[in-house]
């Protein structure tokens, strides 16, 4: 767990990452166009903290770690809102595609959150654990070019591995939908559906283990297609002999690499609030150096309430409001356009690396689980590369005499 979640820190990851979490945001917030319910993309300069989202800034993180040493420390190991940001995209739509009953047009737009996130998130996660088992297992750093091919040519395989899940409970979700049609019978069919309720209840079970199948799966098929080179069809009966046969491993190093994770990544956003802190500190002292002023700071990412570090991003003097005309309010200066860029791309570039961290954490977790059941060692992993024998220099003496004779 340690190696993978060290191999996070390739910043070509952190790219990945943040780019997948922008798509989601982007088609999120068009998909909220069409919704009559309340907006519900979420940028990544937006994003919940989880456990640590009662203190949005390092130093107040500090404050309380000295008065709450152990309430800080779970806080600190346990963040699994934040670590499972790509998953946590996927599922949330998924909920509320099955208990949605507002109107078909909502449905649709949760449809379309819940295939927009799955894609998304699966393109980006096969490259992360292509490149991070490569780096782990073999020694070896993929070009982003290699991953990015990697990803598209299994875009079919990693949406069929989602399909497939989703085909299974649609079959017992039908069959379960049937019944309340039979109910519609007057008199009748109350009756018997009454009588027979143990039929719903029994595919009740059987929806509720592959839905579970999935939220614990839908990761680890990723995984598989993305180590192995393998199609949908492997993904998804490789992970379900994973659950049945290794579930307490499995669930072992899963509760692990959260703990991990979520260290690592508060580590990080640690460093995100301080490298922010420090770069507008700097520059202020500069900025009020003769004019007396107290070097004060300003929020640029959206507010407190949903500023991924609570504010204070950059000098509260380079965002300073313009006079406007009489009797109009004051302007903003066009220069903050580019202050608000850069401090949200650096919030991007975090989300990446927390996305990062979920997928490495997941390579791992495949990798440890997949010697178990399978006996196939950690260390044995397949690319391309295998496939060129490199030519010997006796063989390329015998070629070179050929020619001469």
């Amino acid at each position: 767990m340690l190696a993978v979640v060290r191999s996070s820190l390739d910043p070509r990851r952190w790219l990945i990452g943040g780019l997948a979490a922008v798509v989601v945001a982007a088609a999120g917030g068009l998909l909220d166009n069409f919704s009559d319910s309340e907006p519900q993309a979420q940028w990544p300069w937006q994003i919940e903290l989880g456990a640590l989202e009662g203190d949005r800034q390092a130093e107040r993180l500090l404050s309380a770690a000295g008065e709450q040493p152990l309430a800080t420390a779970f806080r600190v190991a346990w963040n699994p809102q934040l670590v499972g940001r790509p998953l946590r995209d996927v599922m949330k739509p998924a909920v509320q595609v099955v208990g949605n009953r507002e109107s078909w047009s909502e449905t649709a737009v949760a449809w379309s959150r819940f295939l927009v996130a799955v894609v998304a998130w699966s393109l980006a996660g096969v490259m992360l654990v292509r490149m991070t088992a490569a780096d782990v297992v073999r020694g070896e750093s993929l070009t982003l070019a290699e991953v990015s091919g990697f990803g598209f040519r299994h875009s079919a395989s990693l949406l069929s591995a989602v399909l497939i899940s989703l085909s299974c409970f649609g079959a017992l979700w039908g069959l379960a939908a049937l019944g309340g049609l039979f109910a519609k019978i007057p008199s009748v069919g109350p009756l018997v559906v009454s009588l027979l309720w143990f039929i719903p209840l029994v595919l009740g079970l059987l929806m509720s283990l592959v839905a579970v199948g999935f939220v614990a799966g839908w990761p680890l098929m990723v995984a598989t297609i993305g180590i192995e080179d393998s199609d949908g069809f492997d993904g998804f009966s490789h992970v379900h002999g994973f659950l049945t046969d290794r579930p307490t491993l499995l669930a072992g190093h899963a509760v692990l690499g959260t703990i991990v994770g979520s260290i690592a990544t508060c580590l990080a956003w640690s460093v995100l609030s301080l490298t922010l802190w420090l770069a507008a500190s700097s520059v202020s002292s500069g900025l009020d150096a003769f004019t007396g002023g107290e070097g004060g700071l300003h929020s640029v990412s959206g507010g407190e309430s949903t500023s991924l570090v609570g504010g204070r991003e950059v000098p509260a003097g380079l965002v300073a409001s313009e006079a406007g005309p009489a009797g109009e309010e004051s302007s903003v200066p066009f220069s903050s356009t580019f202050l608000v860029f850069w401090v949200r791309v650096a919030c991007v570039l975090f989300v990446g690396y927390t996305a990062s961290v979920f997928w490495a954490i997941v390579t791992g977790v495949y990798l440890v689980v997949r010697e178990s059941a399978d006996g196939i060692p950690i260390t044995q992993m397949w690319i391309a590369a295998d496939d060129i024998e490199p030519m010997t220099v006796g063989t390329a003496e015998d070629e070179e005499s050929g020619e001469s004779t």
